[in-house]
């Protein structure tokens, strides 16, 4: 099993924290009294009509783009077209097709599914507000910018921001890598990236049409959590995203989720195989004929862990000019105020979802590190004595969710900082209570309902007050570094910026602190196995 096979199992599972099936009741946070503000907004293609819900003013399902279908099937997406009547903005658009894993709800799907979502201060101020845009997870894979638990009324309540959320392709609609689509255009020689130029495209909508909502262009934070903090990194180390967004909070994303041309092509032809398409004198039309359905059911994933059925995006040299972890060495990336940071208990999530890994054993445990790390299986088990972890199986778990995370989001934040960007580094350690699951301690996705102060399928009861007051924390620290470039401090504990020798990292729990060297001596081990990737 290859590192990349680990990644595979964690990205396609890891929007599952902020699935479907979240509300909006009132998180306790007070907001200041407002004045009705306008419905009626005019965009760059046309007026659109949204809802007032609360104190905040809803616009949802705005095109941002052309829909993807025949001839733009695997191809960069291209301008919506302008409309003259008002566009009714007042539900969520369609999520992209997908393959989402056994036991997350079905949604609306369809190919026509590039659209954003804006929630905006009712009051229109006197001068334009922050602006935050939301990438979603789900390994790229699923997910959707549209999802309850995503809703973003409550932020922009809480920070007085713009919030906006956005679709992207996903699965081989998005991330298929062909000769035959790469050749279809000169000038643009490249493929398998498609959903993050969807996701650049948004971003660009965002520049034109901000204003119009209120925003300011000029104070854009991108922010997502695990595929969505994954891609991220990607637009930080693409140069064709640059002057497109001012900072930059990557949520269990390492920068390290990515293909090489050479396999994203291997995988492209078994999907050319499998589809009949083989042979065919024209290979791009004839994948195009196949339905999305067809296409998804193509080349299925077995059990989440195997490189088939996994799509990444493609280093192609035009999006991606080469692998995000040597572009942030070299200290060629966008230097903006950036929050990187990972969960303590990332890999407990997988677990259950996967239905349980068998590790009964040190031997067993020692076997599993070597799939993900070759020579590294005794090494590790040394490191993570099962003694200290309970059992094999903890600590399996344990070294998994820092080599994967918690260890990368390390790397992550020393090569911002020394590259020169502003850079806080966090930790989120709080078990939600009453899980679905029951005790999962601080798993993968966890810390997404205290951003966006929405329950969700793994944490469907409503907060606590103590809860209450950690998603204020949160959101106050994530709207400071909106608003300012600086995330300030929330209940008088101050986000040291970070810096590699003093390692510090704020501890998001229901205590804030702050904490010196989290994990430091088993992130130094994963930096000498792991110096090839983020």
């Amino acid at each position: 099993m290859t590192r990349l096979a680990l990644f595979s199992c964690a990205f396609v599972l890891g929007a599952l924290g902020a699935s479907t099936g979240c509300s909006t009741e009132d998180t306790g946070i007070e907001t200041p009294a407002t004045e009705p503000g306008p419905l009626r907004v005019m965009t760059d293609k046309g007026e659109v009509e949204g809802a007032l819900v609360g104190d905040t003013r809803t616009f949802l399902g705005i095109p941002f783009a052309a829909p993807p279908t025949g001839d733009l099937r695997w191809k960069p997406p291209a301008p919506a077209q302008p409309w003259s009547e008002t566009l009714k903005a007042t539900e969520r658009g369609g999520a992209c097709p997908q393959s989402a894993p056994a036991g997350v709800p079905a949604g609306d799907e369809s190919e026509d599914c590039l659209t954003l979502n804006v929630w905006t201060p009712e009051r229109p101020a006197s001068e334009a507000v922050p602006v935050m845009v939301w990438i979603h997870g789900g390994g790229f894979v699923f997910g959707s910018g549209g999802e309850a638990a995503y809703d973003g009324q409550k932020l922009s309540e809480a920070t007085g921001a713009v919030v906006v959320t956005v679709n992207y392709r996903l699965g081989p609609l998005g991330f298929l890598a062909l000769p035959e689509l790469s050749a279809e255009d000169a000038e643009h020689a490249a493929s398998g990236a498609y959903g993050i130029e969807d996701q650049r495209a948004a971003l660009e909508w965002v520049k034109a049409n901000v204003a119009a909502f209120g925003g300011d262009p000029a104070r854009v934070t991108v922010f997502g959590e695990s595929a969505g903090g994954a891609s991220v990194c990607i637009h930080l180390t693409s140069p064709r995203s640059r002057g497109l967004f001012q900072r930059a909070i990557l949520e269990s994303g390492p920068c390290n989720l990515v293909s090489d041309e050479a396999s994203a092509m291997e995988h492209g032809a078994m999907l050319v195989e499998a589809l009949g398409c083989q042979g065919a004198p024209d290979v791009a039309a004839c994948l195009r004929e196949a339905t999305a359905e067809e296409v998804l059911a193509a080349l299925p994933a077995s059990d989440g862990f195997s490189q088939e059925g996994s799509w990444y995006p493609v280093i192609d040299g035009w999006n991606i000019p080469r692998h995000p972890a040597v572009q942030l060495a070299s200290g060629d990336f966008e230097k903006v105020p950036t929050i990187v940071g990972a969960n303590a208990d990332e890999a407990n999530l997988f677990d259950v979802l996967s239905g349980g890994f068998e590790v009964p054993d040190d031997a067993t445990f020692a076997a599993l590190i070597e799939g993900f790390f070759p020579g590294q299986g005794e090494a590790a088990v040394a490191r993570y004595p099962s003694a200290t972890y309970g059992s094999s199986k903890a600590a399996a778990l344990a070294a998994v969710g820092d080599a994967t995370f918690v260890c990368p989001a390390r790397r992550t934040a020393r090569a911002l900082a020394t590259g020169g960007a502003q850079t806080y580094l966090y930790h989120f350690t709080y078990a939600p209570r009453n899980g679905l699951f029951g005790d999962l301690g601080a798993f993968h996705s966890a810390e997404t309902n205290f951003v966006f102060g929405n329950r969700s399928t793994l944490l469907p009861q409503p907060f606590d007050e103590d809860e209450l007051s950690l998603s204020a924390a949160v959101m106050g620290y994530w709207g400071g570094l909106a608003e300012s470039g600086e995330p300030g401090a929330q209940e008088g504990v101050a986000w040291p910026r970070y810096e590699a020798a003093s390692d510090e990292a704020l501890i998001l729990d229901l205590d804030l602190s702050t904490e010196a060297g989290v994990r430091k001596d088993l992130c130094d081990f994963w930096d000498e196995v792991s110096v090839d990737s983020f």
